[in-house]
Parts: structure tokens; C-alpha cells; sequence
């Protein structure tokens, strides 16, 4: 009897929760005008968060919302895009963390930090959904695709949704979370660079087609960072340079709506491409905190400040070489607490055709807050590559911040952001240099 009546009192606070919760829900939607602000995941499996369970953002924060079916849609195939729940993260087999929950509180956070006024109190509500699919490769996600179109669908849904409520609606922005496909099979860098380009002006086009907005929706991008451990598949067509990282980084220099903001050398990975719940959360809060900084400028008409710790300039001598970053948040540092070492730092130079001159760098020094001075063991002839975070050839088949291509220049955002992460872990939000390469003339 004790038993019945503790399971019948445990229902009662359920039932009693649930419908304060409906209730609570129901008054809120009744009264909240503010515009309805859509972000959407878009990709292959890191998009979905494959391999990210269990989910760590399961709390709602600041109203953010997402469809009835979750952030993306079941592995079921029931898709229910006709009601908004609270924005939260959640398990469907495999599948769990996405970041999708974590980049909009991130974006709140940041966003209101920027405006001068408290999270509770800004002007907008996200939404938060993700539209990409498993092993997808670029040309599976370009508009007359099915993944196109369910993205479409979300953002039909989006914009109908908030009209119900009489609430305006932006389509925002797209988190893009690609790249390991295309890197397996080969795919070169200049026509990876050429379709993101097209995909995100199809994107832009559609979104202001269904929404009447005037906003280009940008996309933001990680680097990946596996190429040694698809190199290690066999596949005769991997190459064994970064050859997606770089493309990403030359579409984000060349089109102003793409935003190149984190390399993937600073995750945990399960299997060396997939990563753990606590860096799919983490990746989330990068995009949150970039896509604020560049929703704030320029919605203030003003220039984007630097997103990414990128390189800016090279000036070459005859025994070294300058380099100048753009850096988000001064100084530069060297940091192998949470990357573990890589030789050089990272840096690496390279014969004009490929081949590693493993011993021709003598030094690598921070000589201003924004410059890295990178000194040679002896004259190099013009032609010659400096590389950052390629890794070696015999390095392990791994991917991430122990084992895999890494290099260990940040810059320190990650003093004023910070957090504990689930495992009671610190984690400095630091703006860590994205995977580039640069020729002597």
C-alpha cells in the first residue's frame, strides 16, 4: 500500500508539473510579441549530433524554442513541425547533444551582453533547428535535394508558426557543421569553396522568398580537423591535406555572409570523427557567441570585429617569417595545457612540391600581442609552404586536441568566457587559429 500510494503521489506531481507547465506555455505564447528568430543546424552527421549522447543542454533558458519533434527531426521519421516546446537537447538513439540549444543560449548571453541589457530582457526569441543529415556530402545538401527541402520545410514552418502567434519572424542564420565527407572522397578545395558559396546565396534567396525579410541570413562554419583519420581509411582519393579546412577558410575570405569560426583540433572525439556530447555543446557555444558579435555589428551598421583567430598577414625575411593575426580578443598565447603539443606549435614547412622539412624551423616566439615571429634553421627557397596545424606524415590516425593534427596558438577571450561543463570541467572560450597556409613568394 505504501508503495501504491508513494507511485499515485509521484504521478500526481507529475501530472500537477505537466500541467502548470501547459498552462505556463500557453500564457507566455498569448503574451509574448517579440520577433521569433530562427537558427538552423545544417551538415552531415555533426550536425544531428551523432554519437553526442547523452545530451547536456536539458534545460530551457530565456524562452528559447524549438518544433514539438525536437530539434531535428526522430529517427522515426514523425515529423511534427506545428507546434513550439521549450528549447532543449535530447537523445534519439545515437543521436543526442547537437549544440543547437547551447549556441542559442550562447547568442542570448553574448547578445544582450552586447545591447547593454539583461538576457530575460531582449528583444527576440530563438529558435532553434536542425535540418542536416548523415554522410551527406555537399552536393547531397544543394538546393533540389531532400535535405534542401526539409531544411525549407523548417523554415516554412518557422515563419507560419510566429504568424499564428502574430509574432515577426527572421530566418537568422545557418550553422553549418560539414566537411569530413567531402574530405574522405576527395572532393577539391576549390569546388567545395564554389558550392558552399552557391548553397548559402540558394539559402539567403529562399529565406527572404518565404519570409519577405531583407536580412542575408550568414553561415557560420567550423574547420574540420580528421583528415589523418579518413587518410587511415584507405581511400585512394583522401588526401592527406586539409583540403576542406582550407576551402572553408577561403569561402568565409571570400564571401561576406560565410564566417569561418572554429578549427576542430580543440574537441574530444568518440571515434576520431564524431564528437562527445561536452564538444558538440561546446561548438554550439562558439557559434552562439560569433553569431551575436555579428548580428550586433551589423545591426549597428558597423564592421565585423575579427570572429576566429585567423592569420592576416605574412611578411617574409630571409631567415624567418612575420605573422600578423586578426585576433578577437588580444594577447596571443601558446597553450598546450588544453592541446596537447604539437611540434613547432604547429607550424610546419613544407617544399614546394609537398614534402616536410621536418628540422628547417629553429624557433617560434610571440613578439607582439598580435605577431608570431617563426625563425629558420636556414634560408628557404621561394615557393616554400608554412603550414598550421596539418600535422605530420607517421603521425597517429587520430583526430582532436591529444592525437590528432593540432597546433597550440589561441588568443584570450577564453579569460572573460568561461564555464563548467557537465563533467565539472573548466572550459575557456578562447579563440583558437584556424588551419591555414601561406607560400613564400
Amino acid at each position: 500500500m505504501a508503495f501504491h500510494r508513494r507511485a499515485l503521489s509521484l504521478i500526481g506531481r507529475g501530472l500537477s508539473f505537466y500541467w502548470a507547465l501547459m498552462i505556463c506555455q500557453i500564457g507566455v505564447a498569448a503574451a509574448d510579441s517579440r520577433p521569433i528568430w530562427q537558427i538552423s543546424g545544417y551538415g552531415q552527421s555533426l550536425s544531428i549530433g551523432v554519437l553526442g549522447t547523452p545530451a547536456v543542454t536539458t534545460r530551457p533558458s530565456f524562452g528559447s524554442l524549438m518544433f514539438a519533434q525536437g530539434i531535428r527531426p526522430p529517427v522515426d521519421g514523425h515529423v511534427q513541425l506545428d507546434a513550439l516546446v521549450p528549447l532543449v537537447e535530447a537523445d534519439d538513439h545515437s543521436r543526442g547533444e547537437t549544440g543547437i540549444a547551447a549556441a542559442a543560449d550562447m547568442f542570448v548571453r553574448t547578445f544582450s551582453r552586447l545591447k547593454g541589457v539583461e538576457p530575460g530582457q531582449l528583444d527576440a526569441t530563438l529558435l532553434g533547428s536542425s535540418a542536416g543529415r548523415a554522410g551527406a556530402r555537399l552536393v547531397g545538401l544543394l538546393p533540389d535535394t531532400g535535405n534542401y527541402r526539409r531544411l525549407l520545410q523548417m523554415i516554412r514552418a518557422g515563419k507560419a508558426l510566429s504568424a499564428a502567434q502574430g509574432r515577426p519572424y527572421l530566418y537568422l542564420a545557418t550553422l553549418w557543421s560539414h566537411g569530413e565527407t567531402d574530405q574522405l572522397r576527395g572532393t577539391s578545395g576549390a569546388a567545395y569553396a564554389s558550392k558552399l558559396a552557391l548553397l548559402t546565396e540558394a539559402i539567403t534567396a529562399d529565406a527572404r522568398r518565404i519570409s519577405g525579410q531583407e536580412w542575408s541570413p550568414p553561415l557560420l562554419a567550423y574547420q574540420p580537423a580528421s583528415q589523418l583519420a579518413y587518410l587511415a581509411r584507405g581511400k585512394p582519393e583522401t588526401p592527406f591535406r586539409p583540403e576542406i579546412a582550407l576551402a572553408i577558410r577561403s569561402a568565409a575570405h571570400s564571401n561576406p555572409d560565410i564566417f569561418c569560426v572554429l578549427p576542430l583540433y580543440i574537441g574530444d572525439f568518440r571515434d576520431d570523427i564524431h564528437a562527445t556530447n561536452l564538444t558538440y555543446q561546446e561548438i554550439g557555444k562558439y557559434y552562439g557567441r560569433a553569431l551575436a558579435k555579428l548580428v550586433h555589428a551589423r545591426m549597428a551598421h558597423a564592421p565585423v570585429p575579427p570572429l576566429a583567430l585567423d592569420l592576416a598577414n605574412a611578411s617574409w625575411s630571409a631567415d624567418g617569417v612575420r605573422l600578423r593575426f586578426a585576433v578577437p580578443h588580444g594577447p596571443l598565447a601558446f597553450d598546450t595545457q588544453w592541446v596537447a603539443a604539437a611540434p613547432n606549435m604547429g607550424f610546419d614547412l613544407w617544399t614546394a612540391d609537398e614534402q616536410l622539412i621536418p628540422d628547417a624551423i629553429a624557433g617560434v616566439t610571440i613578439v607582439a600581442p598580435d605577431e608570431v615571429r617563426i625563425s629558420f634553421a636556414r634560408p628557404v627557397p621561394s615557393g616554400s609552404q608554412l603550414t598550421y596545424a596539418f600535422g605530420r606524415p607517421g603521425d597517429p590516425a587520430r583526430g582532436g586536441r591529444e592525437y590528432g593534427p593540432r597546433g597550440n596558438l589561441r588568443d584570450s577571450e577564453g579569460d572573460d568566457d568561461r564555464y563548467t561543463d557537465a563533467a565539472g570541467t573548466t572550459r575557456r572560450l578562447d579563440n583558437w587559429a584556424l588551419i591555414f597556409e601561406v607560400a613564400k613568394p
